[in-house]
C-alpha cells in the first residue's frame, strides 16, 4: 500500500493546494503499458470542516485504494464546504475540473464519468453531493457518509446566533454562500436541487447515532431510486469510517471493470 502527498499550484484557486492520493497495489497496476493508456477509476474525498487531507489517513483510505485497484484523491478544502465562495476560491470549480486535471497529468486516472466519483464525510458529503448533482459530466456516483446535508437549517440556526455544530456562524457562512436570507432554494440548497430529476448515482452512510441521520434519509428519499440509504451501527465508526469507507468504495465499484482503457 502507499499513498503520495503533494502540493501544486491552482490556477482556480489562486495559489497552492495541497492534496494525498491512495493508489493501487503495484501487482495491480499495469506496468508493461509504455503508452499509457490503461486508466484506472478514481474517487474523490472531501474532508469534514475544520478537517483537513490528513484526516484521511486514519481511514481505510489506502488499504481501499489498494484492494479495489483504484485512485483515492483527498485534497484539502479548507473550511470552505466545497463550495465555490462568494468571498473566497472557487472550491467547486477547482474540485471538478483542475484537480482531476492536474491529478490526470501525473497519475493513469480514468476521464470516464462513469469512472469518475466523488464522497465526503460531515460537511465534506454536503460538499460532494452538491457538486455530484452540478456537474454529472464529472461524477457518475456520490457517497456521503455521515453527511452534514441541510445547510439551510445550519445557516436559520446561525441568523438566530445559535451554535451551528460545523465552526462556522453567520458571518462565516456569508462569506461562502453570499446572502443568507436568500439560500433556500438556491444552487447550494441540496434540498432543493435533490427534487430535480437525478442524472447520478448516490450511497448515503450514517451511524444510527448521529445527530443528523435523518438528513440521509430525507435527501434520500427525495432522490428516490437514483439513491440508497444504509446505516451504520453505533459507534462503530466513530471518526474513522473504518465500516463506511469499505462500503461506498465498494458501492461505487459495483459492476465496473478493475481497469479500463479511457
Amino acid at each position: 500500500m502507499a499513498f503520495f502527498e503533494f502540493n501544486a499550484l491552482s490556477v482556480v484557486m489562486g495559489g497552492s493546494f495541497a492534496a494525498r492520493v491512495f493508489v493501487p497495489e503495484m501487482d495491480g497496476l499495469r506496468l508493461d503499458d509504455k503508452e499509457h493508456n490503461t486508466k484506472y477509476p478514481v474517487l474523490l474525498l472531501l474532508h469534514d470542516s475544520g478537517g483537513a487531507a490528513v484526516d484521511w489517513q486514519q481511514t481505510p483510505a489506502e488499504r481501499c485504494a489498494a484492494e479495489n485497484g483504484i485512485f483515492i484523491i483527498a485534497p484539502d478544502v479548507q473550511h470552505a464546504l466545497g463550495t465555490d465562495m462568494k468571498y473566497g476560491p472557487k472550491y467547486e470549480t477547482f474540485i471538478s475540473g483542475e484537480l482531476l486535471d492536474i491529478c490526470r497529468n501525473l497519475f493513469p486516472i480514468s476521464r470516464d464519468p462513469v469512472y469518475t466519483w466523488i464522497g465526503g464525510v460531515g460537511t465534506g458529503a454536503y460538499g460532494a453531493v452538491k457538486t455530484a448533482i452540478h456537474h454529472p459530466e464529472v461524477f457518475s456516483k456520490a457517497i456521503s457518509i455521515d453527511g452534514v446535508l441541510d445547510m439551510g437549517a445550519i445557516i436559520k440556526k446561525a441568523l438566530l446566533g445559535e451554535e451551528t455544530g460545523i465552526l462556522h456562524d453567520a458571518a462565516s457562512l456569508a462569506a461562502v454562500f453570499g446572502e443568507l436570507n436568500q439560500f433556500e432554494g438556491s444552487a447550494n440548497d441540496l434540498f432543493a436541487l435533490a427534487d430535480q430529476p437525478a442524472r447520478n448515482k448516490y450511497l448515503f452512510l450514517c451511524r444510527e447515532d448521529d445527530n443528523r441521520f435523518g438528513e440521509s434519509i430525507a435527501i434520500a428519499d427525495k432522490l428516490r431510486i437514483a439513491a440508497k440509504f444504509e446505516k451504520i451501527p453505533s459507534g462503530a465508526d466513530y471518526f474513522s469510517q473504518q465500516q463506511s469507507l469499505p462500503i461506498a468504495v465498494r458501492w461505487a465499484y459495483t459492476e465496473k471493470e478493475t481497469v479500463r482503457n479511457g
